[in-house]
């Protein structure tokens, strides 16, 4: 039998240009079936247009493509025949920076100024999925090792959900000398780097807090300690104890239900 390959034609919708990262972002048009795995299909998917050269963002696209977890941000068809490497991806709504710099994430829809509860069952959510996702990643014995909230994209439901899409995965490479092989190098085990990345969750959450506090200025009084406890914790975090760490640190004060702080 004689298999010809697929023949797709799409439209580029709304393209956008970063400079700094050589990078086009824009919305894909396209009568192709491919295949949808977290979310209803529509009309327009986003893509994403690498100017660099394909083997810089490898390692990441072949994480996004091979790693299938509701969490991650899966890269559904890529295409690296050119000079240029063209990624279409899950639907995304954008980047978590922008949605932490809006009151959604920490002060209910109604709520007035004044002390709030916090953390939000909101922010929780978003919490919980990017430790979900990094979860997603270990099941296929790999890192993250670029755990930041300015990478990491989410979509917003019809129903106003938010879920998260960890993305920009980086190989993380460094050498250390082994004294047991005369000086020749070894590499860090995945285990450390997963501990990297939950160190990495930590910062984020500082950077939340920091977001947190700013609202004072808008009224809203917002007790931080909970979400500053969780960030110390992960900071701390070594790779030994990764058989067991994410169990301890569901158990926070920072992740409780309203019932369980009654």
């Amino acid at each position: 039998m004689n298999l010809q390959p697929m023949k797709i034609h799409y439209d580029l919708l709304n393209l956008r240009m970063n400079q700094a990262e050589q990078k086009v972002t824009c919305e894909l048009m396209m009568p192709a079936k491919l295949p949808d795995f977290y979310n209803p299909p529509l009309g327009a998917d986003p893509v994403v247009l690498h100017v660099k050269h394909p083997t810089q963002d490898k390692h990441s696209v072949t994480l996004m493509r091979d790693c299938l977890h509701k969490n991650l941000l899966h890269a559904k068809l890529v295409s690296d025949k050119d000079s240029y490497l063209l990624v279409f991806t899950d639907r995304y709504t954008g980047m978590l920076t922008a949605y932490f710099k809006s009151t959604e994430p920490f002060v209910a829809k109604y709520a007035e100024p004044g002390r709030i509860p916090f953390p939000s069952a909101k922010l929780q959510s978003v919490v919980s999925q990017m430790l979900d996702g990094l979860k997603g990643l270990w099941l296929y014995d790999k890192y993250h090792g670029n755990l930041r909230l300015d990478n990491t994209y989410y979509y917003k439901t019809k129903d106003g959900d938010v879920v998260v899409k960890l993305a920009s995965f980086k190989c993380q490479g460094t050498k250390l000398k082994d004294p047991a092989k005369k000086g020749k190098d070894k590499t860090e085990t995945v285990a450390h780097y997963q501990a990297k990345d939950l160190q990495a969750m930590g910062t984020a959450l500082e950077e939340i807090s920091q977001m947190a506090s700013d609202l004072s200025e808008k009224g809203y009084l917002l007790d931080c300690r909970q979400i500053d406890h969780l960030a110390e914790r992960l900071k701390e975090v070594s790779k030994g104890e990764m058989h067991y760490i994410m169990d301890e640190i569901r158990t926070c004060p920072f992740f409780w239900t309203r019932v369980e702080r009654k």
